[in-house]
C-alpha cells in the first residue's frame, strides 16, 4: 500500500479503518439465521467479501511484494535475473498533469485547490455516487435488509476497500501516481 498510496493513507487511515471496519462487522452484518451461521450457501456475499480482502488484499499482495518485487517496484519472475540496465524508469504522472498539461495543454495552476478540482471531484463523486447507485441497482436487496444508513457505512468500507485494486490498476496501466497531489500540505490520494 506505500507504493500506492501516500504514507498517511497507507499507514494510518487505511488501517485505522480496516480496525473500525472490523469492530463494525458485528453492527452491520444482519444475519437472518443468528450468530454462528455461516454457510457458503446462505452467506455468499459476505464469506466472498471476506475471502477477497484476506486471500487478495492480504496474502497474494504479501507474496507479490515480498517475492516478486525488484527494483523500481517492477515485478519479476521467482528465479528471474534483476537486470537494473534493462528497466525503464517508470514517470509517474498526477490526474492534475494529465488534465491540465496533456488534455488542455497549459500548465499547472499555481492554486491547489484549482489544480486537482477534477481529482476532487472523482474522489467525491466514487465515494458519494457510487453508493446510491449500488442501492438502486445491484445490491437494492442488502439495502432493504441494512436500511440506510448500515448500508452506507458498508459501501464506504468496501469502496474504501476496492480502492488498493483501482490505484494498483491505473498505476499499472496509466502511470497515475496520484488522483489528487498537494505535496504543499502532504494530502496525495
Amino acid at each position: 500500500m506505500l507504493v500506492y498510496f501516500d504514507p498517511w493513507l497507507a499507514g494510518v487511515v487505511f488501517p485505522g479503518l480496516i480496525i473500525v471496519g472490523l469492530m463494525a462487522v458485528p453492527y452491520i452484518d444482519t444475519n437472518p439465521r443468528g450468530n454462528g451461521y455461516y454457510t457458503l450457501k446462505e452467506r455468499r456475499w459476505e464469506i466472498s467479501t471476506f475471502l477477497f480482502g484476506f486471500l487478495i488484499l492480504w496474502i497474494l499482495l504479501v507474496i507479490l511484494g515480498t517475492f516478486l518485487r525488484g527494483p523500481n517496484w517492477n515485478f519479476f519472475g521467482p528465479y528471474e535475473y534483476w537486470d537494473i540496465h534493462k528497466l525503464e524508469a517508470l514517470v509517474n504522472v498526477n490526474l492534475s498533469e494529465y488534465i491540465w498539461v496533456k488534455l488542455f495543454r497549459t500548465g499547472l495552476p499555481s492554486n491547489p485547490l484549482i489544480r486537482e478540482f477534477f481529482g476532487f471531484v472523482l474522489v467525491i463523486g466514487y465515494f458519494l455516487l457510487i453508493p446510491p447507485l449500488l442501492a438502486k441497482k445491484w445490491l437494492h436487496r442488502f439495502y432493504g435488509t441494512l436500511g440506510p444508513i448500515r448500508f452506507h457505512v458498508m459501501t464506504f468500507l468496501l469502496l474504501c476497500m476496492a480502492a488498493l485494486p483501482i490505484k494498483m490498476v491505473l498505476r499499472w496501466l496509466f502511470n497515475l501516481k496520484y488522483i489528487i497531489g498537494i505535496p504543499e500540505y502532504f494530502f496525495n490520494i
